[in-house]
């Protein structure tokens, strides 16, 4: 198992991510963005899962994150900017 963190361009997307997330069994928090990443609402879900995509799709999750010893892997990035 693995520790990741999704960011989203809206905090609606961020509720969104934690209630498919309980759908499909994986534990998932909200929290603030940690400093070392940026996001456009602020809010983040720490969420931990044996593969970074737990098939939410929406065109608000900016970027996936893996955590990894002092700091954090970038998995997965939104392409241009957000509509």
């Amino acid at each position: 198992m693995n520790n990741y963190i999704a960011t989203f361009y809206t905090q609606y997307a961020a509720i969104q991510f934690r209630t498919h997330a309980k759908k499909v069994a994986v534990p998932c928090r909200l929290a603030p963005v940690p400093r070392s990443l940026s996001s456009s609402c602020g809010t983040c879900a720490h969420y931990t899962s044996t593969e970074w995509d737990i098939g939410f799709a929406s065109t608000d999750l900016q970027a996936i994150y893996k955590e990894v010893e002092g700091g954090y892997e970038t998995l997965y990035e939104s392409e241009g900017e957000h509509p």
